[in-house]
């Protein structure tokens, strides 16, 4: 990356991915929009906690990184919070369970290099990491569709990983072309509805937004099926915008963009910042995906 488009986004005050800290303006916004303060923090963290032991067969982690994900997510709510965290491991060890807890490691790992999800370097203006999904990076002869499930969810909880995304939220961007017929074959009716129950109240994350560029009228058919799981506030979330990148542009920053869709950032390689991120965050998505409710 050039030295001269990194100083072009410091200047516009755009920050990077890898933000470690909240700043004074995310702090406030965390106060106002998320009601969490120096006052209920630590309280909320101790009664979701609570909950969490309480509950029968579940086993997860429960250090106060993880349970902040969730109770940010829900804007400091505990009940709804539980409600989440219970989601979130009912699906990974109980009905998903062949797709999470028990997941294909190598073809995880192979979707993980593929480029099919990555993360753009830099931030929206708002302060929102920015999902990329290239869907022709997605080889199906190679990787099916958990593996290609995975690969998102991983992106996703990495992203969330980092304090700023908790209080700012998440975009996605998706590139639809390139979509072929062993695509929309991988795509069956429970993968779909696995993907709008990771959008509805499974995830610790607020989704601001999902962008589909590119998109043909057969794809919008099969999107028009996720719809009818989606509640009214994601779906006015969801934006398609076809090969307008005027339309694009006004929802995410043409700042961080990479040119190939009308932005400024010069060298966008989503197989190599994927891998890379991925492959880094795989120990603790593994761990994850392995929580939750033991049997009897």
């Amino acid at each position: 990356m050039s030295s001269s488009y990194e100083e072009l986004l410091e200047r516009k005050n755009f920050l990077p991915y890898h933000f470690d800290h909240l700043t004074s303006r995310m702090i406030q916004i965390a106060k106002d929009e998320l009601n969490e303060n120096e006052n209920n923090r630590s309280s909320s963290i101790e009664e979701l906690r609570k909950l969490i032991f309480k509950e029968k067969n579940l086993q997860c982690r429960t250090d106060d990184e993880l349970l902040l994900q969730f109770l940010r997510a829900r804007r400091f709510n505990v009940k709804k919070a539980f409600a989440r965290v219970q989601s979130f491991f009912q699906v990974a060890s109980k009905s998903f369970s062949d797709v999470y807890a028990n997941m294909d490691v190598e073809i995880a790992k192979k979707a993980f290099r593929s480029g099919f999800c990555s993360h753009l370097p830099y931030r929206d203006k708002d302060g929102a990491a920015v999902v990329f999904i290239k869907m022709s990076n997605w080889n199906t002869d190679e990787i099916d569709a958990f593996g290609a499930l995975n690969c998102v969810t991983a992106a996703v909880l990495a992203a969330v990983d980092y304090p700023a995304t908790q209080v700012c939220g998440l975009k996605v961007v998706a590139d639809i072309r390139g979509t072929t017929l062993q695509h929309m074959r991988s795509l069956t009716p429970r993968f779909l509805y696995l993907l709008s129950k990771g959008l509805r109240d499974t995830l610790p994350i607020q989704f601001k937004g999902i962008h589909l560029i590119n998109s043909s009228s057969i794809f919008r058919c099969l999107w028009a099926v996720i719809h009818i799981f989606l509640s009214e506030k994601m779906r006015k979330r969801v934006h398609f915008h076809d090969d307008s990148m005027e339309s694009l542009h006004k929802f995410i920053s043409r700042e961080i963009l990479p040119k190939e869709y009308g932005g400024d950032y010069p060298k966008f390689d989503p197989i190599e910042l994927g891998s890379a991120e991925l492959e880094k965050f795989f120990p603790k998505y593994l761990e994850l995906a392995r929580g939750g409710y033991i049997k009897n």
